[in-house]
């Protein structure tokens, strides 16, 4: 049985997802013309079109322009592919790496809202965490206020090639939460592990969930000091504060929930290091 060897247009439009109206704008700027007209005007394209058409239509989706896409048509050579190809590669793979970034932060999110929902209100606890690695910025002493400094940490981490959208956290040494100090000097982190420059230790943590003030987590810190003598524990390193749910999740900001860690050791253990490694 003999094969069709012209296909309409509405047929080479079925076939390839590229609609009439786009064939017949492809055709007109000389990109992709019907090897046959019919005597009434009809368009037929061949099968040995479609190799061409399905280029231009993924050419067209990784965001070609059309001249190029043109330019390249005209002239194509096994040389100009390579390089058209290679460019392209390029392309896709910084997206890639967008898309994968983007997908690295939506779970963090993720994880998060559901270790909030996992915990009450006011709720003190002693656990074993793994290490995390972060991207930690420097202290600000200069600012003004807090406002100030969280801006400088922002701009500090995006001159540093960090994507801003992955989760915040503030970081509190252990010098300030033994001495007491009233205001202590926060250092802001983001959990950025492929971008990492620092560690937060693995240990054994005391933490507290609730809601609280961003701006005051002293109050939080404090009450966690004393979760941590009643149960016959010492601070052996920094405290580490972050939103679990902000307003991503949540509505108003007295929704806001948040968990504060300190790194602690029994009264029994020896010291461990406990301060975020800096490469």
């Amino acid at each position: 049985m003999s094969q069709k060897k012209q296909l309409s247009i509405l047929e080479f439009s079925r076939l390839t997802g590229i609609s009439r109206d786009n064939l017949r704008f492809y055709d007109r700027i000389g990109l992709l013309k019907p090897e046959l007209r019919g005597k009434n005007g009809y368009r037929y394209y061949t099968r040995r079109q479609l190799g061409s058409a399905y280029l231009i239509g993924s050419l067209r989706l990784l965001g070609v322009g059309l001249e190029d896409i043109r330019r390249y048509s005209a002239g194509r050579t096994p040389e100009e592919m390579l390089a058209l190809f290679a460019e392209q590669e390029a392309r896709i793979q910084v997206e890639i790496e967008k898309l994968q970034e983007t997908s690295e932060i939506m779970k963090l999110y993720a994880d998060m809202a559901q270790e909030a929902l996992c915990h009450n209100e006011d709720e003190f606890l002693v656990e074993e965490r793994k290490r995390e690695r972060i991207f930690l910025c420097p202290s600000f002493p200069a600012a003004r206020d807090e406002d100030e400094a969280e801006i400088l940490a922002y701009e500090y981490a995006g001159s540093h090639g960090i994507n801003l959208g992955y989760p915040m956290g503030v970081m509190v040494s252990r010098e300030d939460l033994l001495t007491g100090v009233e205001a202590p000097a926060c250092r802001y982190y983001f959990k950025s592990a492929r971008h990492g420059n620092a560690w937060k230790p693995a240990g054994l943590y005391a933490v507290a969930y609730g809601k609280s003030e961003y701006q005051k987590p002293q109050d939080t810190y404090l009450q966690l000091l004393g979760f941590i003598r009643t149960q016959d524990l010492k601070v052996a390193g920094n405290a580490y504060g972050e939103y679990l749910l902000d307003d991503l999740a949540v509505h108003e900001p007295d929704q806001y929930y948040g968990r504060m860690e300190v790194l602690v050791e029994r009264r029994s253990d020896k010291a461990i290091l406990g301060r975020a490694i800096i490469f």
